[in-house]
This record gives C-alpha cells, structure tokens and sequence, in this order.
C-alpha cells in the first residue's frame, strides 16, 4: 500500500529498496500505453501492483508527474471524485454538486496531457465511478494507470493481469525473482545477522510457499532479525496447509497466513493493542492511543505501538511536531476480523474511539482557532467512521460525530456534510436518540441544502427541526430553526416573509451570543428592500453587541453587511473601512466564502471613486476565493460587478462572458440579480451597435424587476433607458454606475421586425404578410430556433456551427466537415425562403442580424 499525500511514512518493511523483477511486465504497461491512455492492473491483494506503477512512473521521462491517488476508502461515486480532485489539486468548494465535481476532475484530466495519474485500489467502486472514469478518454488528456482486484466496466482499458514474482530459476541468476525479493528485504532488516547464502534452498522454499506475493515476502522478511529463514518456514506452513484453497491459488488466503504469522508472535498486550488500533482511520495520536489503547495497570501505549513497530505491523509517520501511527490496510482488515471474532471486543474498541473523538471533536469546533481547524482535518476520517458504525455505536454518538463533521471549522464540503448527517439520522430520523441532537442534524442538514439549491427538502429539514425545539422547549434550535427559514425565504428574494421569521427568531432567542447574528439578519432584510434607514442603525446595534461579546466571527460579518448597505447608499468614507475591517478579521479566522464577499465590495469601492485597476485585481481575487467556497449567490453578485468593471475599461467580451456566467446564478440563486444583469447586458449590446438587442434586454430587465421590492435597481434599469434618477436614490451606488454606462437611448425602431415561432414551426420575414411553415422541415426548423435562441440569450454573438449541427440533426454522428456543409445547406434555403440579409455569417458561425427586430411568438 503506499502512503496518503503528503506524508512520508516509516515501518522495518517499507524502507527504501530496489525495484526486484517485473521487467516484463513493464514493457507490456509501456506497450499498452502506446496505443491506449487507460491501463488497468489486476491482481491479488499484496501482488505489487502499486509498487509497479510507481516504479513505471519513475521509468517514464517524457511524463512531467505523477500523481497518485489512494482510494481504499473510497466507496462511493462521490468519495471517489474528491479523492481524485484532492490528487489533482481540483478546488472542492463546500457545496459543489457531484456534477460540477465530475466535470472539474474530467476538465483538469483532459488538460494534463503530461501526467500520470495513478488510481490505486479501484476495486471496491461502484459501476457508476467506472462510467465517471471512462469519460475522461473522450479528448486527449493525461494518462491513467488503474489498480484494481477487478475489471473496469465499459472504460477504454488495456487490461495487463499482473501475477506473483515468479518462483523459478532464472537461468544465470542466483535467485528467482522472488527469493531475491526476500533477500534483498531481508538483508535491509536484519543487516549483518542475515546471511543468504548460508540457506539459499530454504530461501526459495520459502518464496514459493509465500506464492512469491512481495506484501508476504516483505511480512517474512521482516521476521529475519529474530528468526532464522528455516525458523518462518516452520512456523508459516502449517497455516497455509490451513487457509489456501485445494488448488494452491488463493492469494488472499496466504497474505492472511503472512499477516496472522506476525500476529502470534506478539506477546499478549501486544495482539490486544495491535487489534484495537484496527478502530483508527487515517491514523492516530499518541494521545488517542492512551485513551483507546490504554489499560490501568498494563503496558505503557507508547511500549506497545513501539514493539508493532519494530514487529512490522504499524507504520509511523515523521512530522516534526507530532508523530502519527497507522496500519497498513491489509494489516488492518485481518485486525478487524480477528478482533469481531472476540465477543465484544469490537464494540468496546470503538466505544473507546468515538467517545474520544467525539469529545476531542466538540473542544475543537468550540476553539475555532488555525490550529484546531487543523486538528480537524487530520481526524476527519476518524469522525467519519464513527457515523458509519452507528449500528455498533448508536445514534447519539454518530450524531455527534457529524455534527462535529458539519461545523464550518472542519472544512467537510456540503455534499459530503449532508451525507454524513443523513448517515448519522438514519432512515428513521434517530428514533429514542437524543431529540436536541436530532434536531441540530436537521437544522444543520436544512442548512446545507439550501446552499446546495435543495429548498424544498431544506425548508422540510429546517420545519421538522422548528418542530422539535417546540415540542422539547429547546428555544436556542426554535431560533435558529426560524432563522434558517427566514434565510431560505431570503435566498428567494421574499424579504417580507424572511423578515417575519427573523423576528419570530429574535422572540425566541435565549442565547445573547446569538442574537446580535438575529439582528444583522433582521437588519439585512430591509437592506434587501433598499429600506436602508431601517436597515443602517439594525446593524450598528448588532456590530456594538457583538464586540462586547467578544464574538470576532460575527463582528466581521455585521461591518461586512454594514459596509456592503453604505456603499449601496452611496457613502463611499464609511463603508471602505467597515469593509477593511471585515477583510482583516475575516482572514484572520479564515473563512474564504466571506473574504471573497469583503474583496469583491471593496472592489467595488475602487470603481466607484474611480480606481479601474485596483478595482479589477479585487475583483479577480474575489473570484477565485469565491469559487473554492462555492456559494453561488456570492458568485452570481461578484461576476456581475466584475462585468460591470469591464465594461467601463472597454473589455466587452471579458465583459459578456462573466454576465454569461452570472445570469443562471442570479436566476438560481437571487433572483433580484436577474434584472440588473440582463441589463449590464443590454449595455454591452448598445454599446457594439446592437441597439434593438440593447431596448430588448432593458425591457426584459424591468420585467424581471418587477417581481421583487428593489427600488434602485429599477430606478438603475430606468437611467439605463434615459430616465433621470429620482432623488432618493440619485446618489445610491447601482445608479451612478447606470449613468456612467448607459449610452443614447435607442430609438424606436423603424425596420419590420423577423417573427418566429418559439418552436421554430413557422417564421414570417420582415415587411412580410406571409408566414413561411417548417413543421416538415426538421432540419431547418431546429436551426432557425438555435439562431433565435442565441440572439436572445448571447445577442452579437453568432451560433457556432457545432451547436448548430445539433439543433439541427440532433444525436447525429457527423463529421465535422459534413456538418458545416449541412449548416451551409439549410442557411441557403432559409435565406431563399426570405431570411436573405437577416441571417449573417460571423467568427465562423451564424446569427440574426442585431439591426433587425426578433419577435419570437
């Protein structure tokens, strides 16, 4: 098994050695890759097949890097992903969707032509991670390299089946290939006591009897510093005549035989210990050993983790600050079926483990300081485990657990935070467990899945959570409950109703250090509704409050909202320093959602008192803090306002693009957003000439405004069209921006507009009486409603001709040149029809011409 990245790890048979035989098997790897980018390993466990793989990497110059990704405990498509997005370095934002985590990992593959990307252990996955890996072959990328016990299902592999070191005589060489495995370990073990040739017969019995599997071989190996070769020999046979299947092919059988020969050999306290550690995930401390390992009366943990260490059985890695112990794998799994076999040692161990763990857990989210986040990080496998033996355990321990898990201290994304509270609560809601445990896993499961765009499973989570903090008199969750609900109702755009619900919440709230957050909620909805009177003094209140309680967390955020309303209202001598504020501290705690927030407000500052570039590094910086949290409303916010700068520096495309990538986040996720972006793109359209496109997407902005109670952004929209701004919002930030960008109102067009059916059924060509049909005309008829479609949402820009060939033959295989001649085809007939000089040709694509009106009926 190799080591996770990032540590180096230590143990008497996992030293550095020479690579010993497989050169065959190399040259088939290197073959096979010539012609394929997808190799698969398959093999028994302990075969080599990772010490193959890396010693192929090392051989291979021309591959810039290895990356190598562990997935032993990957047992789902999503463990799977981010495991791999983990070795890529892929950004893996709290709240990413499977989807998007799928497409970034394929993303980064196809750019990494260079790599070799090792998956160790793929054998416990399910079907759908094969089709996850088989879609990353679809464009040239980076090579993959697969270790599995099992065949891949429908991936592109050459599959290369890798059996034990072989045991015959190489002929004018000393040993077979595995007995000189054994020595050459065994010389690093045991140095000077180890003497090779004094036995060689011994040796190679020895090797074939270990079926020449190298995890064995280094098992017995390790043994020579107290045993002589003909001594293993004796003591392994008698179990392999035990364990190994009639035909003498079970390898599995045998690595357990290596296993279990370590494992009498241990003295009593040792075989104790060395089956507990087998509870551990990711390894442990010294400090979780006392409290799992430890007996009153017996041997000191640190004695016995050192004789597993010498004995081969542990691993130890060496941080310089804090050793940390660990079993490797195959070890562990024959630890943990010795220790189910002892009656109810299984369920005392792992009683010991998630009481300390989860104890350990709750002191660190309560410190909340860089260092305890860290500790939470190294333990997150530990917590982990403890909510997947809530059958062993029960559920309030798992509960805890994951609660510990879904505490923004632990860094645990979203996705996976809502799978560990559903693990946790279980298919009947916890029945008989704690109810204030319940109900904080549905207030923290409801939480989630609103940032995760699932409202209505999370207003059922964050009600049923409402429910329980009436039922049991728990006031703290019933606050808190109200609070989520008001948020999600916030996320609407429904200020009136969130606003009730956060004033239901402040009614019921006991805990003074939760209140001031009450407030800035209360005082972010009327900011909301551009009531900033109301809004202005709510959270002064809130910030004043939460200074004397000395709560750093919710300090920054409230100068944050503080900060973000006066810039809204135009103060541009407050709101730069409230926001400065807010940054410092933000970065101090380390919260990259709301340093984005602060970086991309701050931005905003410099364009308004008109430093451009400044404004334009802050926005980036935003961007890519933003996008590693992954909340969406703040990305939609940040790519208008960055669209907005670019604009004012002439960047129109740059421009364009971001407005692209706003508009289904503010649809999705604050839909007050909408309006104001669809309007930043009627600036981009007037300003390339487009002037109907540009009157088109004002009046869809107002359209979409009127849904929501945002005054200024409608009296923004309004300038844009050639109004002057009304008074009470001439100074507010969103129409001093609106008057530096808006350009001559257009006028009244005076050219006959193009009429199309929405489904592309019919069109009637302008200045014509006569509607032309194409309900027969599939071809022509899906290209026409692609032209369409594209003026409406990308005006200026032309179709691409791939995304025409599917609108027009959809789920077709097409060459690429027989596609453009179709495309040519159907634009000809469609301008013979009558659209001559409506349909032009730009970048390599088509669109409708921007000086011709567009009414899709």
């Amino acid at each position: 098994m190799s080591p996770r990245p990032g540590k180096t790890r230590e143990s008497r048979y996992a030293g550095a050695s020479r690579f010993v035989g497989r050169e065959g098997a190399l040259e088939k790897i290197a073959e096979a890759f010539a012609q394929r980018r997808l190799v698969e390993l398959i093999g028994p466990p302990g075969v080599g097949k990772t010490r193959l793989a890396t010693e192929f990497a090392r051989r291979s110059p021309r591959l810039s890097a290895l990356r190598f990704c562990d997935l032993t405990e990957a047992a789902s498509l999503s463990a799977f992903l981010f495991q791999v997005a983990r070795s890529l370095g892929v950004p893996v934002p709290l709240d990413i969707s499977p989807d998007e985590l799928a497409r970034r990992v394929r993303e980064r593959v196809f750019a990494e032509d260079a790599l070799l990307l090792v998956l160790d252990n793929f054998e416990q996955l399910p079907a759908s991670a094969d089709a996850a890996l088989a879609a990353w072959f679809e464009r040239p990328g980076a090579r993959v390299l697969v270790t599995s016990r099992r065949r891949l299902a429908g991936a592109p592999a050459t599959t290369i089946s890798l059996a034990p070191l072989s045991t015959e005589r190489r002929s004018g060489e000393p040993w077979s290939e595995a007995a000189e495995l054994l020595v050459a370990r065994g010389s690093a073990f045991a140095g000077s006591a180890f003497d090779p040739d004094e036995d060689h017969a011994t040796i190679e019995e020895l090797a074939r009897e270990l079926d020449g599997l190298p995890l064995a071989l280094e098992l017995a190996a390790s043994r020579f510093r107290m045993l002589a070769p003909k001594q293993v020999l004796a003591r392994l046979s008698p179990r392999f005549r035990m364990l190994r299947r009639p035909d003498g092919t079970s390898a599995r059988a045998n690595l357990r035989e290596s296993i279990e020969m370590s494992f009498v050999m241990l003295a009593p306290p040792e075989q104790e210990a060395f089956l507990a550690s087998s509870v551990f995930r990711g390894g442990f401390s010294l400090d979780a050993a006392d409290a799992v390992l430890g007996e009153e009366g017996g041997p000191w943990p640190l004695d016995l983790l050192e004789s597993l260490l010498d004995q081969s059985m542990l691993t130890v890695d060496q941080d310089p600050h804090e050793r940390r112990y660990d079993l490797l794998i195959c070890i562990r799994e024959f630890a943990e079926s010795e220790l189910a076999r002892g009656g109810g040692g299984a369920a005392r161990a792992a009683g010991r483990h998630a009481r300390y763990y989860v104890g350990l857990g709750e002191r660190l989210v309560g410190a909340a300081d860089a260092g305890s986040r860290r500790a939470l990080e190294r333990e997150r496998e530990n917590l982990t485990a403890i909510v997947r033996r809530r059958a062993l355990l029960g559920a309030d321990l798992a509960l805890r657990a994951a609660l510990v898990l879904a505490a923004p201290a632990s860094g645990v994304p979203y996705i996976t935070v809502e799978e560990l509270l559903g693990g946790a609560l279980g298919e009947d809601d916890a029945a008989g467990a704690s109810p204030t445990l319940v109900g904080r896993a549905l207030l923290l499961r409801g939480t989630v899945r609103r940032f995760l765009g699932r409202l209505p499973e999370s207003t059922a989570d964050l009600d049923r959570a409402r429910a329980i903090g009436e039922a049991t008199g728990d006031r703290a969750l019933l606050a808190e409950a109200f609070a989520g609900l008001g948020n999600t109702l916030a996320g609407l755009g429904d200020w009136g109703r969130a606003r009730a619900f956060f004033e239901r919440a402040l009614e019921a709230c006991v805990e003074p250090k939760l209140r001031p957050r009450l407030l800035a909620m209360l005082a972010n909805s009327f900011g909301g509704t551009d009531e900033y009177d109301r809004a202005i003094p709510l959270f002064r209140q809130s910030i004043a409050e939460t200074d004397r309680a000395g709560d750093e967390s919710a300090s920054a955020t409230a100068r944050l909202a503080l900060g973000v309303i006066l810039l809204a209202a135009g103060d541009f001598d407050e709101a730069p320093r409230l926001l400065g504020e807010a940054l410092d501290a933000l970065t101090r705690i380390g919260s990259p959602h709301w340093e984005g927030i602060a970086l991309s407000y701050l931005a905003r500052c410099k364009q308004e008192t008109g430093d451009l570039p400044g404004a334009l590094t802050l926005y980036s910086d935003a961007l890519a803090r933003l996008d590693a949290a992954g909340v969406l409303r703040a990305q939609a916010v940040a790519f208008y306002q960055f669209a907005t700068a670019l604009i004012e520096a002439g960047e129109l495309s740059a421009a364009a693009k971001h407005l692209r990538a706003a508009l289904p986040l503010a649809r999705e996720n604050c839909g007050e957003y909408e309006g104001v972006v669809l309007a930043a793109q009627g600036v981009v359209a007037a300003r390339r000439g487009a002037a109907g496109d540009a009157e088109m997407l004002y009046r869809r902005a107002e359209a979409s405004l009127s849904a929501y109670p945002k005054p200024m952004f409608l009296a923004a929209v309004r300038v844009l069209l050639g109004e002057e701004p009304p008074p009470a919002f001439a100074a507010c930030s969103e129409v001093r921006l609106a008057l530096r960008l808006r350009s001559p109102v257009p006028a009244p067009s005076a050219t006959p507009p193009l009429l199309i059916a929405r489904d592309g059924s019919w069109f009637r060509a302008p200045g014509s009486d006569a509607s032309i049909p194409l309900e027969r005309r599939k071809a022509l008829r899906g290209v026409l409603r692609a032209l369409a479609r594209q003026r409406e949402e990308r005006p200026g820009e032309a179709a691409s001709m791939v995304a025409l060939v599917e609108a027009g033959w959809p789920g077709e295989r097409i060459l690429a040149s027989a596609g453009a001649e179709r495309v040519y085809a159907a634009v000809a007939t469609l301008r013979r029809l009558g659209l001559q000089g409506v349909i032009q040709q730009k970048a390599g694509g088509y669109l409708l011409s921007p000086e011709i009106p567009v009414v899709l009926s």
